[in-house]
């Protein structure tokens, strides 16, 4: 684990982003496992400002987001500012805003939520990557990832892990026929921030990298599938198909490969994943209702690839 910035560091890194600028306080925040998060509030010459700053155990990864979040604040897109990248001390460090929102998984409009999603992931997928430089980017070249990494044994809450393994092999890779584009990585909606039914940022970049933007897609599909339902499943898709002129031919292989993943991520304790969001106020997302939900999703691709 990455020590914690003490107070001495983190007021040497804001004044680096903000001359004259003094550290009034600093709390941690939940981070993940790549990087720590420190929240601080700093004293500028016009008034208050929160800022995050986040320390990687690897500077390539914080330099990645570092230069990515740069690009995508040019690009319009709704991500936090980034106003430093630092990696003169231990560890890699990012001076970022800190975006007033909160995750939720409980929406009072769940179709416009999942429409606003829609809607920002069409806008990343149309990005024209030729006005900015992206080589520092990993690049998908078609690869299903999901299906190189194969569990010792089938999961026993989704026995049809070997049929979709079968499936997809028997299929192969699909050939290109979308441009490629920069792609989130990990587009569900734990990774976006809403403040009064809208949506304020889309965060945690750290899995972005370029292909077919199906991919991407089909990812967001197998996670709305299962926390907000089939309803709100179609219209997600329908609402980006509306924005996204693209050939979705190759859509059942990549949902295959999307769900996969998901039973990999699921694992074998359905009712430990589905306790995390109880916290959230779904209490209604079960074992039960995971499973019916994901392998619905699950067959319906299994037919439309067969077809």
């Amino acid at each position: 684990m990455i020590q914690p910035l003490d107070n001495q560091a983190l007021a040497r890194l804001v004044q680096k982003a903000f001359p004259q600028s003094l550290l009034r306080r600093a709390w941690p925040l939940s981070g993940g496992i790549s990087a720590t998060m420190i929240a601080v509030e700093i004293q500028k010459s016009d008034g208050l400002k929160k800022l995050i700053v986040r320390s990687h155990k690897q500077p390539g990864l914080a330099e990645k987001e570092f230069r990515l979040l740069q690009i995508l604040q040019a690009a319009g897109l709704k991500t936090p500012t980034a106003y430093l990248f630092d990696q003169s001390g231990t560890a890699a460090s990012l001076v970022i805003d800190f975006l007033e929102g909160e995750m939720t998984f409980t929406p009072t409009d769940r179709v416009g939520h999942v429409q606003q999603l829609a809607s920002q992931l069409a806008h990343l997928h149309s990005l024209d990557l030729s006005h900015y430089d992206v080589s520092f980017l990993p690049q998908n070249r078609g690869d299903c990832v999901a299906l190189g990494r194969e569990r010792p044994f089938p999961n026993p809450n989704f026995p049809q892990e070997t049929a979709i393994r079968t499936a997809l092999a028997k299929a192969g890779t699909p050939s290109l026929q979308n441009r490629t584009t920069l792609l989130h990585g990990d587009f569900w909606p734990g990774n976006s921030l809403w403040r009064d039914g809208q949506l304020t940022a889309v965060i945690d970049w750290e899995d972005a990298h370029l292909g077919d933007p199906l991919i991407d897609l089909a990812q967001s599909r197998s996670e709305i599938a299962w926390i907000f339902g089939p309803e709100a499943l179609d219209s997600f898709t329908q609402h980006y198909q509306q924005q996204m002129p693209l050939n979705y031919s190759s859509l059942p292989y990549w949902d295959l490969c999307a769900a996969l993943r998901q039973i990999r991520l699921v694992g074998d304790d359905l009712p430990g994943f589905a306790d995390y969001f109880a916290e959230y106020g779904r209490a209604d997302i079960t074992p039960t209702t995971i499973c019916q939900n994901l392998n619905q999703f699950i067959e319906k691709a299994v037919t439309r690839l067969h077809h």
